[in-house]
């Protein structure tokens, strides 16, 4: 005897569909709220860093973003650094923009025990993309998925 069974499932097929383009639904709302919560917990001295975070591709729809701080000190602003070398005269000019000091020797006294903070200790962290992943993470993903799968 030779049974031969054929199962007919649109229906899943369609199901599929639409699960790959809600994961991808969510995942851009998640990376888009990241990329907003990152510029706005980012620190600012030039503003260059804040002004760099971007995602890539800026399109809804990718399978895989990537989002990124687009300068070369990022790494270091979010995990700080061992300690090292700063030239005096780009503190001093960071002491001028900050106006930490009014006059020239207290601007240039107040460098100085910065370098020499920096020296020896290194400098803090000052994280600004993985407290954003958090809050997306435990706030947002939640929102976002029952928007998108109504669950």
């Amino acid at each position: 005897m030779k049974m031969a069974f054929n199962v007919q499932t649109p229906r899943l097929e369609n199901a599929k569909e639409n699960t790959k383009a809600g994961a991808r639904e969510v995942l851009w709302r998640c990376m888009v709220k990241m990329e907003g919560l990152a510029k706005m917990r980012a620190p600012v001295d030039t503003g260059l860093l804040k002004a760099r975070i971007h995602l890539e591709p800026m399109q809804r729809g990718a399978s895989e973003i990537t989002l990124s701080d687009g300068v070369s000190y990022g790494i270091d602003v979010e995990y700080g650094n061992r300690p090292h070398h700063v030239p005096l005269k780009s503190l001093v000019k960071w002491v001028k923009r900050k106006n930490i000091r009014s006059d020239e020797d207290a601007q240039f006294a107040f460098a100085k025990y910065v370098q020499k903070k920096i020296k020896t200790e290194g400098q803090n962290a000052q994280p600004f993309f993985i407290p954003a992943l958090h809050e997306v993470q435990h706030t947002w993903l939640k929102i976002y998925k029952k928007e998108v799968f109504g669950k």
